[in-house]
């Protein structure tokens, strides 16, 4: 059902995933595959899930699972949040590390922090354990917020991010990264359809392509395979 030509092909996209992985290369393959021009919206997960169940999205790739019955998930990526600086910080955080950080969170209603928050729990940590000096609304924000913080090597300035996001400015060295002790924060992206509105056959074409693009994701920093 992605022959319709005479229309464009409605993506709906996470911030992570809309802004920091998909552009270039992955968006023009898609395109390809559907042999339609290839429209965007870059939008929260519940939006998203909304859209593909009434239609307004042909497509969705979603951070943060929240499963629907009339709607199909598939696993294409897996990605891990990182706590990210400016400057060089230790590559494990410990909990008495973590009380000296500012934080620049995810808005209190978020999704991710959602996320964010059931990983700390493991740790009996919470939102509370750093020094949070501001709310932001996605990841674009909070990895922008973190390069135009000023260094402090007493308290430095951090934010939880994707790694997938980061992974340009860590190359360069322009942002640097850390794990919290005994605590790898690991969650899968996917992509989500209406079997009302698209066939399986061709979803799975274009799941191929994004499993590619995961297979051939680089890595830079040395972290990863600790």
């Amino acid at each position: 059902m992605l022959d319709k030509k005479n229309e464009s092909f409605k993506l709906g996209a996470s911030y992570t995933i809309g802004s920091h992985i998909l552009p270039g290369e992955p968006i023009a393959l898609i395109g390809k595959e559907v042999a339609r021009k290839i429209s965007l919206n870059i939008t929260s997960c519940d939006q998203i899930i909304d859209g593909v169940k009434d239609g307004t999205f042909d497509l969705g790739l979603i951070e943060t699972p929240i499963f629907d019955n009339g709607l199909i998930y598939k696993e294409w990526m897996e990605d891990e949040l990182v706590v990210c600086s400016k400057m060089p910080i230790p590559p494990k955080i410990t909990q008495k590390e973590i009380e000296t950080y500012r934080l620049i969170a995810r808005k209190e209603d978020s999704l991710t922090r959602l996320v964010i928050t059931k990983f700390l729990k493991e740790l009996n940590l919470s939102y509370k354990s750093f020094h949070s000096i501001s709310e932001i609304d996605n990841a674009t924000a909070a990895i922008q917020s973190i390069k135009w913080s000023k260094p402090n090597p007493t308290n430095p300035t951090v934010a939880i991010v994707s790694q997938l996001a980061i992974e340009d400015e860590l190359k360069n060295n322009l942002l640097y990264i850390a794990r919290l002790e005994k605590l790898p924060m690991i969650r899968k992206f996917y992509l989500i359809y209406n079997p009302k509105h698209q066939d399986a056959q061709s979803i799975e074409r274009i799941l191929s392509i994004l499993k590619k693009l995961n297979k051939n994701t680089p890595r830079h920093s040395p972290l990863l395979a600790s």
